[in-house]
């Protein structure tokens, strides 16, 4: 694999100080930033996300940000595909995100799977249909039945994770077996090599953190960015609009969340989420070489011996 294949990942925990931290190597590396996050592709949807400020893009080139509106899917496949066709890998050399399943797919070129059994969406439309009023009826019903047929498949998607696990669960319905077992006939393809720098200051700090930023988001008008969306015609029901933090404040605007229990919602939520990237960033990339670390504000000696490891890295100086 040559060197252009090689990319820094900065990745970890909601709240843990990836983005200060990646502009500073940035900077000294003189490289740009590939953004891996799955809800800073959608245009305007800003404050929640955490996107980028302007200042910062003014300083260091970001891409895969502001891909689709709103209404528009995108998926984990076209990202990875998207990284790399583009050459935005290439050309950043530094993606930093907390979507792990982001960062696997731009590494990873996974087989694509038929996902319709008939040639006809009518298929799958009935399937999820069907399914959807199960889960409504017995929640967890969907996970449950996706661990039944592929543990496998199961065990590496959260069960309130509905939509993969729903996909899932049709992959298995449209190949008669468990998924896990035609990937294993059809090995994902490395495309990109990396270098993960963990960045992890514990619990108690990422749970503080995830507090004081849902705090600043609000006041920076997280609210009127959400109002100015529906307004616009993005329905709450939307994917987008259901990620964590515009769930809640979609809810509490349509009457159904007490305004005051959205706040207290999205912190709980954020740090039950941060738990498990730290966990799927611990325990999925294992084929990666890993640096930890465990300061939110990195001291600039650290800085500088982070920059000298990626340096070594990126030239192909260090396996």
């Amino acid at each position: 694999m040559s060197t252009s294949g090689r990319v820094v990942a900065v990745v970890g925990p909601t709240g843990a100080g990836k983005s200060a931290l990646a502009m500073k190597l940035a900077e000294r590396l003189s490289v740009g930033i590939a953004c891996c996050d799955s809800a800073q592709v959608y245009r305007g949807m800003d404050i929640g996300t955490a996107k980028p400020t302007q200042a910062d893009r003014s300083m260091i080139s970001h891409t895969m940000i502001d891909l689709v509106e709103p209404d528009e899917s995108f998926t984990a496949a076209e990202y990875g595909e998207r990284l790399c066709a583009d050459g935005a890998a290439a050309r950043a050399r530094l993606v930093v995100g907390g979507t792990g399943f982001y960062l696997r797919s731009a590494l990873w070129k996974m087989t694509p799977l038929p996902e319709d059994a008939n040639g006809t969406t009518a298929n799958r439309a009935e399937f999820d249909a069907d399914w959807n009023a199960r889960e409504q009826a017995a929640p967890g019903a969907i996970h449950a039945a996706l661990t039944a047929k592929d543990p496998q498949t199961a065990c590496e998607i959260h069960p309130r994770n509905l939509v993969r696990a729903l996909r899932a669960l049709w992959l298995c319905d449209v190949h008669g077996e468990a998924v896990s077992a035609v990937r294993r006939r059809e090995p994902p393809i490395r495309r990109l090599k990396a270098l993960l720098i963990l960045v992890d200051p514990g619990v108690d700090v990422v749970d503080a953190s995830i507090a004081a930023r849902c705090d600043a988001m609000l006041a920076q008008g997280w609210v009127a960015e959400v109002e100015n969306l529906r307004a616009r015609g993005y329905a709450p029901s939307l994917k987008s609009m259901q990620t964590l933090g515009y769930r809640q404040i979609n809810a509490a605007l349509s009457g159904d969340l007490p305004h005051q229990e959205a706040p207290k919602q999205i912190v709980a939520l954020t740090r039950a989420y941060a738990r498990r990237q730290r966990t799927y960033f611990r325990h999925q990339f294992t084929d990666e070489t890993t640096v930890e670390v465990t300061a939110k504000d990195v001291s600039p000696g650290e800085v500088q011996t982070l920059v000298q490891r990626c340096s070594d890295f990126l030239s192909g100086e260090t396996p």
